[in-house]
């Protein structure tokens, strides 16, 4: 019997399937760090420009995150029926389109309706991403191939801050229209990237009885990464189908199929994931929906965010090189660390105010950075191969689904006092790090796939 895992290590290893594969789907990353980036600034703007009033500046935020969770519900089920290569052509090639559509917008109904299905489309497609890289990377490179992804997203945001100086004015005035527009390029070339040269993953073909085009597939991968034809053994393909069938034989035992990422094996870290996605995105929110009206208040240009981008980004490279040494780093460590670095960041800021504003909000994008890249691999080594898209897809469905509301109450909180959403943050920070103290199985540096005896 071999596993997958094994035949990775062993034979295929690491070469240019891998930096492909995290080349294409980078590029969606890469566009959500635009996206996220870019969401606060067209609220501020659409705001001044439409002269909107603060129930629709709530609406605006909300609905871009209620079309991510409905489009998350839709990749946790229809990647394993499509494969992870379809649904995610399909789904960025219509994000192109509404891209478009939305720089010509001209009132706030149609934007709303516009900004609802481009989270639906983008939503679908952005959660595979991880699903991917982890997929096709061997165990000791599968920490830093996934934080290379978060690598991109700050990138993404430190692309869209360079642009803002040829097309904004301030953070609240501008031509957000062609902002928009150049946007869509990368969302665009991830789309004929993916329709051209993206494959669809080995481990989907096995879990799904494929196994003569698994073979096939092993094989073209093998001369991507050594250039030399080789073929896979009777000995090798036999152990790959004993394997499959031995982690069938486990899914039925534990009525995976019945349940879901809820089956009795599986609930309990589906709940904490769930709790650890929920505060980590109501943190992220607190950035992004008020950052432009802080720096507003405070009148820091748009220089300000550039810097912060940057700084983020060296703090990101710093992560990549002990995110896979369980010594000092691995999963379960760095979301510790984070929750610490919020519990005192949040506080500092609330006590501190002006004074430590781009001090604090950078300690609290470095640790958040830190939080989704590591619960992204968190969800993909916690569920096995027929539940991995589904348990990542939810968890982030029910992470944004918490975000969706939080407009409602932190602009409430704010225009009671600038400062206070950071207090009540500093609570949830709390509960991370209580919660982190439960999480048992941290799979840093270990196979992907594993059977119980093992």
């Amino acid at each position: 019997m071999i596993s997958f895992d094994d035949l990775l290590e062993n034979k295929i290893q690491t070469g240019y399937h891998q930096f492909k594969t995290l080349g294409i789907i980078g590029l969606v990353e890469f566009c959500d760090g635009i996206e996220y980036a870019y969401m606060s600034i067209l609220i501020a703007i659409v705001q001044k420009e439409w002269d909107l009033n603060k129930q629709q500046t709530a609406s605006l935020g909300s609905i871009f995150l209620l079309g991510i969770v409905i489009g998350n519900c839709l990749c946790a089920f229809i990647a394993d029926l499509m494969g992870r290569k379809t649904t995610f052509t399909i789904f960025t090639g219509l994000s192109v389109i509404l891209i478009y559509y939305t720089s010509i917008c001209n009132s706030f109904n149609e934007m709303m309706i516009l900004r609802l299905f481009f989270g639906i489309v983008f939503g679908t497609s952005y959660p595979l991403g991880y699903v991917f890289i982890t997929e096709v990377s061997e165990p000791k490179y599968r920490g830093r191939f996934a934080y290379t992804m978060g690598l991109l997203f700050v990138i993404g945001k430190i692309y869209l801050a360079i642009l803002c100086f040829f097309y904004l004015d301030d953070y609240t005035s501008g031509n957000w229209r062609g902002l928009i527009r150049v946007n869509g390029i990368p969302v665009a070339l991830t789309f004929i990237f993916s329709l051209l040269f993206l494959k669809e993953t080995v481990r989907y073909y096995l879990n799904r009885g494929k196994y003569q085009i698994a073979y096939q597939e092993i094989e073209k991968i093998l001369q991507e990464n050594t250039g030399n034809q080789e073929t896979l053994t009777d000995d090798e393909k036999n152990g790959l189908v004993i394997w499959q069938e031995k982690q069938n034989e486990i899914n039925l035992e534990q009525q995976i199929n019945k349940y879901g990422i809820l089956s009795k094996e599986y609930r309990f870290i589906t709940m904490k994931i769930w709790i650890l996605y929920i505060l980590t995105n109501m943190q992220n929110m607190s950035i992004y929906l008020l950052m432009p009206f802080l720096f507003t208040d405070n009148n820091s240009g748009l220089s300000s965010m550039l810097y912060m981008f940057i700084v983020e980004l060296i703090f990101a490279i710093s992560l990549y090189y002990f995110i896979d040494d369980p010594n000092i780093g691995g999963r379960k460590k760095v979301i510790g660390y984070s929750a610490i670095l919020l519990i005192i960041a949040n506080g500092l800021l609330y006590l501190l105010r002006q004074q430590f504003l781009f001090t604090g909000l950078l300690l609290i994008k470095l640790a958040t950075r830190a939080l989704f890249s590591t619960l992204g691999l968190v969800c993909c080594e916690s569920y096995p191969l027929s539940l991995r898209s589904q348990g990542t897809a939810m968890a982030y469905g029910i992470g944004k689904s918490s975000a969706i509301p939080s407009p409602f109450f932190l602009f409430p909180l704010f225009y009671i006092d600038p400062y206070l959403p950071f207090a009540v943050m500093c609570l949830f920070s709390i509960i991370m790090l209580i919660i982190d103290c439960f999480i048992e199985n941290d799979k840093t540096m270990k196979p992907l796939e594993s059977l119980k005896q093992d």
